[in-house]
This record gives structure tokens, sequence and C-alpha cells, in this order.
């Protein structure tokens, strides 16, 4: 009997052979090469076999060919696909990111490798879906005919349907060769409840004028657009619904579609902080944006006060340097933990360096770590935000962010309680400045829920 390890020492050897010949086994004592020949010639048949299934599988495959700028990809996207490829029993369905598409102007300046990334990150683990890079490698603009061809070159005999809305249908016969590419594929064109007739009308027309084999669908889905995501971001309005998560990850991360003040400032804080309370920063903008959109609070004013809450986040030398530079005074318990100075000093830096005027944004800043009497708002959201965004995992937090979507008061309260508690368990001092401030936001809380009684 051949041991396992003796089969796994010949792997490579087997790998680099086709044949059974005398001068590969020549170097192989006996028992084992009438046995080794034996496996080989079953894994070479197994091989064959597999290839033949292949090429078998890729002749009959039905494969959905949906193209676009996906600028960005969105949920509404994922599940008309997903829905086409049910209805009609498709293999699988090819989002084709487009490098510049031939019918209209790209807009938010996002590149095609960053929104071919993004639909990748979007439709992984996706059954059935994925995202083609295919067109990036062509100069100038894509042409669906010539992608056409391409897949078609790569899986003879599979079944192309090209997925396509209404307003495409319509201009179909004005793309690059369209009678060719018609003769190509089959057209699956989908449409929104209440225009099907107008959908039946431009299939027939392509069916007289080319011949073209046209099926109906119609998508009751998400009523989402690529257009609203980037006036979304760009309003400070949250898009935790619109697209996947992976997706706002990285429209977040990368500043995509944001206003030119806020992206540059971003990238101004990029460059100062490490990488993870960089991601930190981007999760509490995130987070402050979602609760600010929840709780009527200006979205905006949150954005920007989320993003750079922690832009004075420096080493403790560098921190009390800066105090001293501006004359902030700094008591027993920050020359002791110079970190808690970076909360005030964060308000002055997004003033002097970041040119924020907006003082309710540098108050929500300066106020985010120790709280405050009276707090605003805004002062509650970015200082809920900073310690329940994506990022943070600790004991209670998914209360804390459950508790955040009920009651923001309660919310915040709940926060400062945990923070208190944690600092008692692990023996550490309690600033006073910070112990006021909770005890007079649990006052304020008491006297208002007995005004409501």
């Amino acid at each position: 009997m051949i041991k396992p390890a003796f089969i796994i020492a010949q792997k490579k050897r087997l790998r680099f052979h086709r044949s059974t010949s005398p001068s590969f086994l020549c170097g192989i004592k006996a028992p084992h090469r009438n046995s080794l020949a034996q496996m080989y010639g079953k894994y070479t048949q197994m091989c064959k076999r597999l290839q033949e299934t292949e090429a078998e599988r890729r002749k009959s495959m039905k494969l959905g060919l949906f193209g676009g700028s996906f600028n960005p990809i969105h949920n509404g996207h994922i599940d008309m696909a997903r829905r086409v490829k049910e209805q009609f029993a498709l293999d699988g369905v090819l989002f084709m990111v487009a490098k510049e598409p031939p019918h209209k102007e790209l807009a938010g300046d996002v590149d095609a490798v960053s929104r071919l990334a993004m639909a990748q990150a979007a439709l992984a683990g996706e059954n059935g879906l994925s995202a083609s890079g295919l067109e990036l490698s062509r100069p100038g603009k894509s042409y669906t005919v010539d992608t056409v061809r391409t897949l078609l070159a790569e899986n003879p005999g599979a079944e192309i349907s090209l997925i396509v809305g209404e307003d495409m249908l319509w201009n179909l016969p004005a793309w690059r060769e369209a009678e060719t590419l018609l003769g190509l594929v089959r057209v699956i064109a989908v449409s929104r409840p209440g225009v099907e007739g107008s959908l039946a009308d431009a299939a027939e027309t392509l069916r007289i004028r080319f011949g073209a084999r046209v099926a109906l669908a119609s998508f009751t889905g998400q009523d989402v657009s690529s257009t609203m995501v980037r006036a979304h971001v760009e309003q400070a309005l949250p898009i935790d619904v619109l697209v996947p998560l992976a997706v706002e990850r990285q429209i977040y991360e990368n500043a995509f579609y944001q206003n030119e003040s806020v992206a540059q400032k971003q990238e101004k804080l990029r460059a100062s902080l490490n990488k993870k309370r960089y991601e930190h920063s981007i999760g509490t903008m995130r987070c402050a944006i979602s609760l600010a959109a929840r709780w009527d609070v200006n979205g905006a004013q949150a954005r920007l006060a989320g993003l750079l809450h922690d832009c004075a986040k420096l080493p403790p030398e560098s921190l009390l340097a800066l105090a001293a530079q501006h004359a902030l005074p700094v008591d027993e318990f920050e020359r002791e933990v110079p970190g808690l100075l970076h909360d005030r000093l964060g308000a002055i830096i997004a003033r002097d360096e970041y040119g924020v005027q907006d003082t309710d944004v540098l108050e929500a800043i300066r106020c985010h770590q120790l709280c405050r009497a009276h707090m605003t708002g805004l002062d509650k959201i970015v200082y809920l935000a900073d310690k329940i965004e994506p990022t943070r995992d600790y004991p209670g937090v998914d209360v804390l962010r459950s508790l955040a979507q009920e009651d923001l008061d309660h919310a915040v309260l709940a926060c400062m309680d945990s923070v208190h508690a944690h600092l008692v368990r692990e023996g550490k001092r309690i600033k006073p400045e910070g112990e006021a401030a909770r005890v007079a936001f649990q006052k304020e809380l008491m006297e208002r829920n007995r005004q409501k009684a």
C-alpha cells in the first residue's frame, strides 16, 4: 500500500507530466511503480472528464450581461440582477463596469478602477453575480458589441442576455453596430410598473427592424438610483439603506461624491492621523450623519464635526506643546493624561487649520469627550457617534446603538454612565468637569421627564 506521505512527495512530479511513460516512472522503485501508474492514469482521466464537462457547461451557459458606469453600484442594481437571474434561469449575471460610457458623461469624478472596486465589494458573496473590469483595458469609450464578442470567444456556444432599462431599450438602434449586437444577444428589458406598454412598443420596434430577441421584465424593488446616492452623500444624508455596507465604507473613506470643501478637509485629516484613527473618524462621521437624519439635526454640521472631532489626537508631548502655544490652561489631570486636551485643542485646530467657522460645529468638537450642561442636539450626536461608530467593539455597544435609534437623550445618558462605570472599574480618576456634566444631564433629563408626566 502506498503511504499518503509518499503520494504527497510525488505531487509536483505528477503535475508536470501528461503520460505514464517509462521515462516518468524510471526513477520510482517497485512496488510503488505500478500503483502510481494506475493512480496517475485515473488522475489524467478525471482531469479530461472535468475539462470536457467544463467545455459543455460553457456551451450551454446562460449569462446575463449588465453594463453600466455603476457610479456607484447600489441596492437597486443588485436586487434587479437577482430577480432577472431567477426569472430567466441565468447561470450568472456579469456586471460590466464601463471605463468611459459612450452614451453619457460621468458625474462625481470617480475613476473606473474605484467604481469597479465598489462593484466587486458589493457583489462579494452574491451567488451568481460578479463584476468585471474587461472594458477598462480598452482605450477610449466602451462599446458593448466588442465586449460581447470577447465573451463569446471565451465562452463558445454560450447564450448572452443583455440586460437594459427602458431608456436604453429605446436607444439601442443608435449603439455601435446595433444590428450585429442584436444578432449576438437576447435582450432582457427591465422597467418599473406602469410603463410596460412603452417597453412593449420599443421591443416590437427592435423585432421588426432588426429581428431582435427581446424579453420583458417588470421590477418592483427599491426605488434608488446612482444619482440619488451621489446627492445623499453631497447633502450629508445617510446612504446605508441605498448601498451595501462595503460600498458605503469605500464612498466615505475615499471622499467619493463629497463636496470639494469636505473632501479637502478629509484628505488633510487622512495625512495627519494614523490609519486606525482615520477609520474611526470616518466611522464617526458616518454615524453622525445617520443620527442627524434620525433626530432632525443639521446633517452638514454633524458630518463636519464627526469628521474633525479627533483632529487633535496627537502624542502627549505634542498636545502639551500645542496647549502652551495657544495659551490654553492645563490642569493637573491634563498634565497627567494629556489626551484629555484633544477635545479643546481639536476645536482650535478645526478653526485655525481646517477653516471651520461654524461655532456650533466647534462647540460640538470641544465637548465631545467630557460633554457639558445644556448640550445641543449636535453635541449629543457627535458625543454618541464617537462612542458607537461601526469600528467600536466593546461590551454593551450594540445596546447603545439600538437605544440611539429609539431615544437620543437616554442613549447619551447610558453612554455617560457606561464611561463612568468603566473608569471606576479601572480605578482611574474621574475628571470633575466630566462628572459635573453627567450629573447635570441626569438632572435635565429628570426634569424633562417630570414635565412630560
